[in-house]
């Protein structure tokens, strides 16, 4: 896909734009940047700049490059997917999830449900290693059941990547399907999503994929290679991570949510389903959270959309260095995807998390009254 610039948005605020990237690309925050910015269906900006990757002679990064787009996964994936299967009947966001994985029917978890592990209310902690002491994916699920809470159901919003594999690990039991099957069936292949897909040195072909870190562990610099150890150990779909995607396909997700779950012709949610799923399911007090979103909320502190993104707007985050947000009212779209691990998994975080709010800023200042 060709850059795609709005002269309007050009002559007023592109410099501040360019300049802000610029000065990311000379510090080394990332190798490459790829923005997406859209208000109501048109595409004002679509460009990007720098590499595809470091090195001498390295290419530069062209527009519609295939990046691993990391927990991006959860709500495009795992809670559209969840939601599709309480749409059928088959479990409702209130059942425990014990139901279903009969290792959490004790004492300390057998009061977890469906809807709290959408919204990182479950008690679980934010992480742990899975990858590193199992030898193969029973294992890892033995030590993830193992796992205690770290604080008391419901009382805290702690964001947890494990409720989000237990999550992918109830989709794949009920559907009798993998992750990837389900999301291929019934999300990417409706909206066209020719190159959004798990696995992606497998699955694509011909495509050009933005390289992550190389990983000691694997012995191997990451193209088409799930990021995340975790989800890598869990067959590259661990529902917390895996996803592969280019901006122009995350876009048309994002249309289908704006539109109330319909795309074009195509219908992937209820109209009811999404109005659930985009409004605030935690309680006052907590940090607000969507089904599987992130939400632009007051008083809660650092907001990667910046201070011009309208309230209850929803977004997630990608430890790989990509973003999304929108907000249905406005229909305001932001995609930025970049392979910032790259350069270094660990450094430059901070200036990556300042980056996306000034970013944010500028494209939203851009915007007519």
């Amino acid at each position: 896909m060709n850059n795609v610039i709005n002269i309007n948005f050009i002559r007023t605020w592109y410099q501040h734009l360019e300049k802000l990237i610029n000065d990311q690309l000379d510090d080394g925050v990332f190798p490459g940047v790829e923005i997406l910015f859209a208000v109501k269906g048109e595409v004002c900006l679509h460009q990007a700049w720098g590499t595809l990757e470091i090195g001498k002679g390295a290419s530069s990064l062209n527009a519609d490059t295939v990046f691993d787009i990391a927990s991006l996964t959860k709500p495009i994936v795992t809670a559209t997917a969840v939601l599709m299967l309480q749409e059928r009947g088959i479990l409702d966001l209130e059942d425990k999830v014990a139901e279903f994985i009969t290792e959490f029917d004790t004492e300390e978890k057998c009061q977890i449900s469906i809807k709290q592990l959408l919204t990182h209310t479950s008690g679980l902690p934010a992480w742990v290693d899975l990858y590193g002491g199992a030898a193969n994916k029973a294992e890892a699920w033995k030590q993830l059941m193992e796992i205690s809470l770290e604080y008391h159901t419901g009382s805290q919003m702690v964001y947890s990547c494990l409720g989000f594999i237990i999550l992918g690990e109830i989709i794949r039991r009920l559907t009798k399907q993998s992750l990837a099957q389900f999301a291929k069936t019934n999300i990417f292949d409706p909206l066209q999503l020719e190159s959004t897909c798990f696995s992606a040195h497998k699955n694509l072909k011909g495509e050009v994929i933005a390289p992550t870190q190389y990983c000691p562990l694997r012995k191997l610099l990451l193209r088409g290679v799930v990021h995340d150890e975790n989800s890598y150990v869990f067959d590259e779909e661990g529902g917390n991570a895996g996803l592969f995607s280019k901006a122009s396909e995350i876009f048309r997700y994002c249309e289908m949510i704006i539109h109330g779950g319909k795309f074009e012709e195509t219908r992937i949610l209820a109209a009811k389903t999404v109005e659930n799923m985009i409004k605030n399911h935690n309680r006052p007090g907590l940090p607000p959270r969507g089904l599987g979103w992130d939400m632009k909320g007051e008083g809660f502190g650092y907001m990667s959309c910046g201070d011009l993104f309208p309230f209850g707007g929803i977004g997630h985050t990608g430890f790989t260095g990509t973003s999304l947000w929108l907000d249905v009212p406005s229909q305001v779209v932001v995609i930025i995807l970049s392979n910032r691990v790259h350069i270094s998994r660990e450094k430059k975080i901070k200036e990556m998390q300042s980056f996306r709010p000034r970013l944010h800023n500028i494209l939203l200042s851009s915007l007519e009254p």
